[in-house]
């Protein structure tokens, strides 16, 4: 399949599910308000249970009349199978093929926020029976639907994980982990048989007894991370596994079918809940995407949508879903609701407008909004939709035909416009992730996640690290331990490392001999406390890391709340968190920050060509927690020891405002994206070297100008949540 015709399709629509009310009463009405609004797909939930009610039995009347009533004003359609609204029969019929959760709970069909009409959570996909009866039901919808172009693609899985682990309000952790049913077991046994060859390779790496396979368990409770790790790895794969299994059976019945993915919201999942490694999602579709929800920390947004970018090496993705605003009952009375969920806010048009542009700016080709009118049948009334809940027009409409009255005119542009090669990755180690998932749960009982005060320290440790790359004009990559190991890492000159606790020996020389060859490396406090098989290492950081840091991190440390830098006479304030680490400094190595109590807290090091930075502290999660123009300047100074500097150059936003830039690269053309995030506005001077254009329009006023010596300069004053987006042209 031509994948490139996905990419240029570029949707722009909502999603468009009646739940409880299926009729069409509604439809013209909100379709043609649609149209005015300039979007160009609906996505419907197609639910197997109301498809298939009785066995082999299948009825498409609702599905056909919404098409042809969405196609009367130019609107394709998206269908999202929803398998987790699964028929009352499957149940009956597969009774082994539950859901079971670590607490031994057997899941019968329920309702859920949006699986109204029932049949949820649906049945375990490690089951081969239940396979075959999902089988039959993509079969019955792929060949009814065979050769009609108005449905742009079939969306497999709606946020594919385990999914009664979406349950609201459940706070027993053993009731969101899954599943313990036999098929799951059986193949969690086939997984480690691959894996270590030997029931006694097993147990040696295991630390166990085990005399047959029959024995092995998968982990329900946490005391080993060794076995724990194997199972999230093997979840992960199991999920990847699955995602394949829906995108080939529907190919199997009709080759020309595209098939989308997208995954939950990203600052909502636990490590030890969820198990999705995009990494390994990425090319089990046409098209990766994920829900983004997030209007009060640009810095989530932009992170996850990078990582999407980053997963398909630089190439296209989509927005699942992303919001239109929520409604009161996700408020927490006495708390700041941005504590607690990242979607209790309701949302202006203006930043329908700022996040739907930064979504592009960051190399997204679609986006679908979640919804259209209210929701008010479920859990989540009352959500804000596009419209009043009676489907009037409001300003969040006018924003959007705002929106698509410009992107319109460069859409064919847009849609072939991709991120600069980077200069800059960041590592994405799924160990680290799982390993701080198993820490996080022991000591908190809990897998409920709340916004400022989680104990999610690798989460908020990647989103500090991506913020300060913001702050400075980088567009980072994500590179995986995986891709390290196969040398796609040289392709850059520094490589950052927030929350990196797990290092392997393999991994550890590689980086070695990164640096030695020239590379620079900036990292945060407990680099490596875990190596080979989860186990704690006995020299930190690990496999000779100690000599390319120039460090020794000792055993004991000092457990701070917030606490002071002082970096070469200066001190900057609440910048250290959680912990103090205990440091060795090698006799070569540079000592040029220190904690209040006088000890070593940032160390530079040079080892071959290349240099590394240190600092003992959780710097990049605090950077997410506390950030202040002190975490920033930190940060250029760890950027000067390891002498990188951003090529674009911006100033005049105060301290603390967020003035993002963006760059996309067409064939002819280039994209330059500002985008103010700040509530107040802006003054900006730009200054981007960008060989070869000629040219720069502003594509919101059509203004034009002359492009200097292959030196972009923009200066500008950004209103509050203002985008501007300027195309530069190579010929005159």
């Amino acid at each position: 399949m031509d994948k490139m015709k996905l990419q240029e399709i570029f949707p722009i629509g909502t999603k468009y599910s009646a739940y409880r009310d299926r009729t069409d009463k509604n439809w013209e009405k909100d379709f043609s308000n649609m149209q005015k609004c300039g979007m160009d797909t609906v996505r419907v939930h197609a639910t197997w249970g109301t498809i298939e009610a009785n066995e082999g039995e299948f009825d498409f009347t609702y599905y056909d009349n919404i098409i042809s009533a969405a196609l009367k004003y130019g609107l394709k359609v998206i269908f999202t199978m929803y398998l987790v609204c699964a028929p009352e029969w499957v149940y009956e019929k597969y009774p082994d093929s539950r859901y079971v959760s670590a607490g031994g709970n057997v899941w019968t069909p329920h309702q859920q926020a949006d699986a109204a009409t029932g049949g949820w959570p649906g049945l375990c996909l490690d089951s081969e029976p239940h396979r075959g009866a999902i089988a039959g039901f993509l079969k019955a919808i792929t060949e009814h639907y065979k050769g009609n172009t108005d449905i742009i693609a079939f969306d497999i899985w709606h946020e594919p994980t385990e999914e009664p682990s979406q349950q609201y309000y459940q706070n027993d952790w053993r009731e969101l982990i899954y599943c313990y049913c036999d098929h799951t077991k059986e193949k969690f046994r086939k997984w480690l048989v691959k894996k270590y060859g030997t029931l006694e390779s097993l147990n040696e790496v295991w630390t166990r007894q085990y005399q047959n396979w029959s024995q092995v368990q998968p982990p329900k409770s946490v005391g080993m991370y060794t076995d724990w790790l194997d199972w999230k790895h093997f979840r992960a794969d199991a999920q990847a596994d699955a995602m394949k299994f829906l995108s080939e059976t529907i190919k199997k019945y009709d080759k020309d079918r595209y098939t989308v993915v997208h995954t939950a919201i990203y600052e909502t999942g636990h490590p030890v809940v969820t198990s999705n490694d995009h990494f390994k999602l990425a090319d089990v579709t046409d098209m990766i995407g994920s829900s983004m929800y997030d209007s009060v920390n640009p810095e989530i947004t932009a992170f996850v949508c990078d990582l999407l970018r980053s997963v398909t090496n630089n190439g296209p993705y989509w927005i699942g879903e992303t919001g239109t605003g929520a409604g009161p009952m996700f408020v927490f009375v006495g708390e700041r609701t941005e504590d607690s969920f990242c979607f209790s806010l309701p949302i202006s048009g203006k930043t329908i407008k700022r996040q739907t542009w930064g979504q592009i700016a960051r190399g997204a080709k679609g986006i679908l909004f979640w919804g259209w009118r209210p929701e008010l049948s479920t859990v989540e009334t009352i959500s804000l939709g596009f419209t009043e809940r009676n489907g009037d027009w409001t300003e969040r409409c006018d924003a959007l035909k705002e929106f698509t009255d410009v992107f319109r005119k460069y859409k064919s542009k847009l849609a072939y416009a991709m991120a600069p090669e980077s200069e800059v990755a960041i590592l994405y180690n799924m160990d680290s992730i799982f390993i701080e998932g198993l820490v996080s749960l022991g000591t908190s009982g809990s897998c409920m996640i709340r916004k400022q005060n989680r104990f999610y320290k690798d989460s908020l440790a990647f989103m500090g690290c991506y913020k300060l790359c913001m702050q400075n004009l980088m567009q980072p990559d994500f590179i995986n331990a995986e891709k390290v190991l196969s040398g796609e890492l040289e392709k850059y000159k520094l490589l950052l490392i927030p929350y990196g606790i797990s290092i392997t020996q393999e991994l550890a020389a590689v980086l070695r001999i990164y640096v030695k060859n020239g590379g620079k490396i900036i990292s945060d406090g407990m680099l490596g406390y875990f190596t080979d098989k989860a186990w704690g290492a006995e020299v930190c950081p690990p496999g000779d890391l100690d000599e390319v840091f120039g460090l020794d991190v000792k055993s004991d440390y000092c457990v701070i709340n917030e606490q002071n830098l002082v970096i070469e006479d200066h001190e900057y304030h609440n910048v250290a968190k959680v912990i103090a680490e205990h440091i060795k400094v090698r006799e070569n190595a540079e000592v040029f920050g220190k904690f209040d109590n006088n000890k070593p807290a940032a160390i530079a090091n040079s080892y071959g060509k290349g240099k590394t930075a240190y600092v003992g502290t959780l710097f990049f999660a605090n950077a997410m927690w506390n950030y202040s123009g002190d975490t920033n300047k930190v940060f250029c100074k760890l950027l000067e020891k390891v002498k990188y500097c951003p090529k674009a150059k911006l100033c005049g936003p105060e301290s603390g405002q967020l003035v993002e830039v963006r760059i996309l690269e067409g064939k002819d053309e280039a994209f330059l994206f500002l985008i103010n995030h700040d509530e107040k506005g802006a003054r900006v001077e730009l200054s981007v070297p960008m060989e070869g254009y000629l040219q720069i329009i502003d594509i919101m006023t059509d203004e034009k100008k002359s492009v200097q010596e292959g030196n972009v300069s923009i200066r500008d004053f950004l209103q509050p949540e203002e985008v501007k987006v300027f195309m530069l042209n190579k010929v005159s």
